[in-house]
């Protein structure tokens, strides 16, 4: 099935369809509060595939992205993942992505619009190595479950030979097991993209839209629905999940963001190793993402300044995204700070134009 059908199924289905990056996804099935009451109260299934996605095979493919990569991924058998960054020579964030090691070769998952980047960066460092590298995103369409009844739910409507599905709230993160439902076999993967309990679900695109139509019916079952981009990005702000620009970039290393079981600190030589291990060692980070919450509107690119002295003082931070909450009912941001400024609970000043909006400081994810 072609992308152009399954976004005509989303139509079909009430969507509103928006292009981002190129590829058309849903922004919203239903008002952003219902969506998001939903999410939170049973199960939410958005369609994701403006994340980008890349296929490397050849027998050096793993012992490449070791090489290039944050995180020890030699040990990868077919069937489980991890989280690396990729990182320049300067210890600089190229993108934060998710590996999947399979059978026939690895699954890249990078984000939204830097798939080009990754590869183009990947391929810097196949000198003989046995790598190939091809973009996976006609091939592969990525939906994410999210909410409290999503693995009750993935239960109830599939099956699998793997014993471990019967309970599926206990598979280990970013590890993924194929599953079969009555429109075909998908792959599942636990995540926490936008809160704890998600599945990421990968199914080949000639099935895409008959999976979606069969999940969307089933869901009805348990009050879940389908959502859109504008209710994932509440929930990944609200979750203090980084992507690519906007907290993922060059002007920040890996340890800033503080997802650490993607930086392993023990494998040996990488691509920014020498630097990362040494900000580490001397604990030299500077600033980190934190979480903002306000009454106030918080827009990206914002400058965040001392309470005390307000904008007459030194810049302490910088807003990165910014989202209204509705189960905070407040405006709530992302935001790098100094981390000597960071006191959760402390106020700050985030200049908006002519004027100063108040704000406090919180830890990620935000309690919601």
């Amino acid at each position: 099935m072609s992308d152009s059908a399954i976004v005509e199924i989303h139509k079909k289905l009430g969507a509103e369809v928006v292009e981002v990056d190129g590829t058309s996804i849903p922004a919203k099935y239903l008002s952003q509060d219902e969506e998001f009451a939903i999410a939170r109260k049973a199960a939410a299934l958005f369609d994701i595939s403006h994340f980008g996605r890349l296929f490397i095979s050849g027998k050096d493919s793993l012992d490449l992205l070791n090489r290039i990569s944050t995180n020890e991924l030699n040990g990868l058998r077919p069937g489980m993942g991890k989280q690396a960054f990729l990182a320049t020579e300067k210890g600089r964030v190229v993108d934060l992505c998710t590996v999947f090691a399979r059978e026939d070769g690895v699954l890249v998952l990078t984000s939204p619009g830097n798939s080009e980047k990754v590869r183009k960066w990947i391929e810097k460092f196949i000198v003989s190595e046995d790598v190939k590298l091809q973009d996976a995103a006609n091939d592969l369409v990525l939906f994410l479950l999210a909410g409290p009844e999503s693995a009750t739910f993935l239960r109830n409507v599939a099956h699998s030979s793997y014993k471990t599905f019967l309970d599926v709230g206990k598979m280990r993160r970013y590890d993924f097991i194929r599953i079969f439902l009555k429109s075909g076999d998908i792959f599942l993967s636990k995540t926490n993209l936008v809160m704890m309990n998600g599945y990421l679900i990968m199914v080949k695109q000639e099935a895409a839209g008959d999976t979606w139509q069969e999940l969307v019916g089933e869901m009805k079952k348990i009050g879940g629905s389908p959502a859109g981009l504008q209710t994932f990005d509440v929930l990944r702000v609200e979750n203090g999940t980084p992507l690519s620009p906007t907290e993922l970039n060059e002007e920040v290393n890996p340890l800033t963001v503080d997802i650490l079981d993607a930086v392993h600190n023990n494998k040996g030589c990488y691509v920014g190793q020498e630097v990362i291990a040494r900000l580490q060692t001397y604990d030299k980070v500077r600033r980190r993402l934190v979480g903002l919450i306000s009454a106030s509107k918080l827009p990206q690119g914002a400058k965040v300044f001392d309470a005390k002295s307000g904008v007459a003082g030194s810049e302490i931070g910088v807003i990165t995204s910014s989202v209204k909450s509705p189960g905070l009912e407040k405006e709530i941001a992302l935001g790098y700070l100094a981390v000597k400024e960071f006191v959760p609970g402390s106020k700050c000043v985030v200049r908006v134009g002519n004027r100063n909006i108040d704000a406090v400081l919180s830890s990620l994810p935000f309690f919601v």
